[in-house]
């Protein structure tokens, strides 16, 4: 990576925090990308293990930017971000250090890009290549869910078309570096989930667009840094808490707002009965953490993964 090329430059840009488990297999596959002029930008919030270490160790050319506190995704991606536009690179592909990657998945989401257009892939399970793990769709900020994401379905011809989406996650995201001088920054308050959601509907308001390029394909291990699974209660507390401003940041007026906390608080009952069923207490308090939070005001970084 990083050679002098025609093409455009790209900054691969990854938080890193207590990665150690994982950490050599991503770095190992971003070395193997075929694209000739990138270099991978790692911000390290303030891990306590090797990880930052064997990062450096396995990919010399990487530059690392060591934070002293765990800054959370959004402020630790504002941060790679804002390296990479002073090193003037063309775009940033932001990506999960809990991920590996076909070595071709930056030529073609570069060559699908443009600087009005941000591009995402086609993202697997680590464990099971059948089947689609990516919120890649769309939003309803009526009711504030994901909508036609094929999460969790079986990969076949339907997610493999290529299409504009509204939203998709921050898993793997190339960004036209431009973007930040009309979008603005993530939103720091959310610290980690659903800032991407809110960034990404921002920049389609400024006129960018979002492609899905189901050619290139990356495959992701699932919060590996925040506790491992599909939903654990760190990421149900934060996914609560955000959803909850995310939508009142972005409701249009306050009937809209009222119909969503109306939805909102009676979708709680159907939730909260299967965790009871199930005894999934730490599930149960950590949403309603969530939510006493978001009522307090209490944003960013709150509570860590062994708070729980």
């Amino acid at each position: 990576m990083c050679h002098v090329s025609e093409e455009p430059s790209v900054g691969i840009v990854t938080v890193n925090y207590n990665s150690a488990a994982f950490i050599g297999e991503f770095v190992d596959s971003v070395c193997r990308l075929d694209y000739p002029n990138a270099r991978l930008v790692v911000v390290d919030a303030g891990s306590r293990d090797s990880s930052a270490e064997e990062i450096e160790r396995r990919c010399p050319h990487a530059h690392v930017i060591r934070c002293g506190e765990n800054v959370g995704i959004a402020r630790g991606n504002n941060i790679g971000a804002s390296y990479c536009r002073e090193q003037g690179f063309d775009y940033v592909l932001f990506v999960n250090n809990d991920t590996t990657h076909e070595p071709d998945v930056l030529r073609l989401l570069a060559a699908a890009a443009d600087g009005r257009t941000m591009t995402v892939p086609r993202i697997l399970y680590a464990n099971d290549h059948a089947l689609i793990n990516t919120h890649a769709g769309d939003f309803d900020w009526t009711l504030g869910v994901f909508r036609n994401t094929y999460h969790g379905k079986p990969d076949g011809p339907k997610t493999r078309t290529r299409r504009e989406l509204q939203t998709a996650s921050f898993c793997c995201v190339l960004v036209p570096t431009r973007a930040f001088d009309d979008v603005g920054a993530l939103d720091e308050r959310f610290f980690m989930y659903y800032e991407e959601t809110d960034f990404l509907r921002r920049a389609r308001e400024q006129g960018y667009r979002l492609i899905y390029v189901p050619e290139a394909v990356v495959y992701h291990q699932e919060s590996a840094s925040s506790g491992g699974g599909w939903m654990t209660p760190f990421k149900q507390y934060y996914a609560t808490r955000n959803r909850l401003y995310l939508l009142h940041k972005h409701q249009p007026s306050r009937l809209r707002h009222a119909m969503f906390t109306l939805y909102f608080w009676l979708s709680r009952i159907p939730t909260f009965i299967p965790f009871a069923l199930r005894g999934r207490w730490s599930l149960m308090r950590a949403q309603v953490l969530g939510i006493l939070h978001y009522y307090q005001g209490r944003m960013g970084r709150t509570l860590e993964v062994r708070d729980f």
